[in-house]
């Protein structure tokens, strides 16, 4: 983003000196926030270059929910645990706090309380996923099947999911493969991290 703030700097250094009129330096710089904002917003939830994506998580994994799926790829499972604390403290958001304090039990083996927190999740399709989720881990394939998800990449992870628990190699490098295209920005790069830590 150095390149839209370099122009919003160059906008008014040329204004001053040339003295121009005051309304159009501000359109300029409304549409420098416009770039600055579009540019951040594809990248979080737009992009296939998974490269700038990556970038990107690197420069911000100081903060709670980048930290996490820089832990993902980078850390141990200790780091994202403590990942998913600093995320608990900073976001009170019901949905949030309870979507991720089910991964975390999720994560910690905890398949029952994991449940437990997933039927809290009042927002979907975050409920109905996690929930599918902890099913599949759980071994309760068919009740996970039940579950039916307008997001492609949603539908693809849990067949991955599925086929992880029956030892079926081939169809969760589709299905896992089908997710990861499916999805967009941090998603999709968070699923590839994901997918490459599970093995048979």
């Amino acid at each position: 983003m150095w390149k839209q703030y370099l122009c919003a700097i160059l906008v008014g250094v040329v204004f001053a000196i040339f003295d121009l009129p005051l309304g159009i330096g501000f359109f300029l710089l409304f549409l420098i926030c416009l770039w600055i904002i579009g540019e951040f917003l594809y990248m979080v939830y737009g992009s296939k270059n998974m490269n700038k994506v990556e970038k990107f998580i690197i420069k911000k994994k100081k903060e709670p929910l980048y930290a996490y799926v820089y832990s993902q790829g980078f850390g141990s499972m200790h780091d994202q645990l403590l990942a998913i604390d600093n995320i608990l403290s900073k976001y009170k958001q019901p949905h949030i706090h309870q979507y991720y304090l089910a991964i975390k039990l999720f994560l910690c083996n905890k398949l029952d309380d994991a449940l437990n927190e997933a039927n809290k999740i009042q927002k979907e399709p975050f409920m109905s996923y996690t929930k599918a989720m902890i099913l599949v881990e759980m071994g309760h394939i068919e009740e996970a099947k039940s579950y039916k998800f307008e997001k492609q990449w949603m539908q693809e992870a849990i067949k991955a999911m599925t086929a992880l628990q029956m030892k079926d190699k081939q169809a969760f490098e589709l299905h896992s493969s089908n997710a990861v295209a499916a999805a967009r920005g941090i998603q999709r790069l968070s699923l590839s991290y994901a997918f490459k830590a599970m093995e048979f």
